[in-house]
């Protein structure tokens, strides 16, 4: 079988290992060099282009709950990290002080959310771990672009306790409570809502800054797992309500060198992976998420 390799950039050294895997057992081996920007980045037109009858991605959960997209077979390969038994002691002194926790990891982290959860009731915490949205697999896990699972827990808790590493996934966390990192690569455990924090002020100043930009441009990506016409048409439909002009753009992969010779925005609108805004400085212009059009739009009126 003509397979097509997918890889995050964390795992492109284990590219040619696992291509020479496959070529063992008989089957011919493709890899996408493209970028990947998590499981909702299928190389789909790769796989059409090269004849590839199935595609393996690594890294991520099933995104799409789908065996096939378009005819080709799509297969998802989790890696998964565990949590240390050091770390595990630096969590429960950490939260000493909170009697409900509610829990919430990455994928690489999820199969570990039942040990931990073990440890903090052994320690007298109530804890809770929730479902997420419909693209989640497992319980407690979170995306950039969900942190349901978060929220919900977050009802009852007194602390949330993200097992990962960056900010990108708690900085998703809307929750007015102490937020929690326990780190399982550098066994760090600390409070983030500082950092989260300044992310929110940060995201605040680009909606503000949108409110006053006449001309939006409304991102599309084209990635299978991203696209979202729907989304954009119906927030163009209430930028116009408001007076602004509006152009939707449409792209498989959005970056600030491909937007650089279209002086014409003020602002631009994302419908792809959230992640995108928090590069605003590259663009040069504030980003608003879809998700915020409805607090942007609360800013505009109240500007009038």
């Amino acid at each position: 079988m003509r397979i097509l390799l997918q890889f995050p950039e964390g795992l492109k050294k284990d590219a040619a290992s696992e291509a020479e895997k496959l070529q063992r057992e008989g089957h011919e081996v493709f890899v996408s060099s493209s970028a990947c920007f998590g499981a909702c980045d299928l190389c789909v037109e790769e796989a059409k282009k090269t004849g590839a009858k199935k595609i393996i991605h690594f890294g991520h959960a099933d995104f799409l709950g789908k065996r096939k997209v378009e005819g080709i077979e799509v297969e998802y390969r989790e890696v998964r990290v565990d949590v240390g038994k050091e770390l595990i002691e630096r969590i429960e002194k950490a939260l000493v002080k909170y009697g409900k926790v509610a829990i919430v990891s990455t994928v690489q982290h999820a199969h570990e959310i039942g040990r931990v959860k073990e440890a903090l009731e052994r320690a007298g915490h109530r804890v809770f771990v929730k479902r997420g949205g419909a693209h989640t697999k497992y319980m407690g896990q979170i995306l950039g672009c969900d942190a349901l699972s978060a929220e919900k827990g977050a009802k009852k808790a007194d602390c949330v306790l993200y097992i990962g590493s960056g900010l990108f996934h708690p900085s998703a966390i809307r929750a007015d409570l102490p937020i929690f990192g326990a780190n399982p690569y550098s066994g760090e455990v600390r409070r983030l809502n500082e950092e989260i924090e300044k992310f929110a002020r940060k995201k605040k100043g680009a909606l503000i800054s949108a409110a006053n930009a006449k001309t939006f441009g409304i991102f599309v990506s084209t990635k299978i797992g991203q696209f979202n016409l729907k989304g954009a048409l119906e927030a163009k439909r209430r930028l116009e309500k408001e007076g602004k002009k509006v152009l939707v753009l449409v792209s498989n992969e959005i970056s600030p060198s491909a937007l650089s010779n279209f002086n014409i925005f003020g602002a631009y609108i994302n419908t792809a992976c959230p992640r995108i805004a928090d590069d605003v400085e590259l663009y040069g212009k504030p980003i608003v998420n879809l998700r915020e059009i409805g607090e942007l739009l609360k800013i505009v009126r109240a500007m009038k």
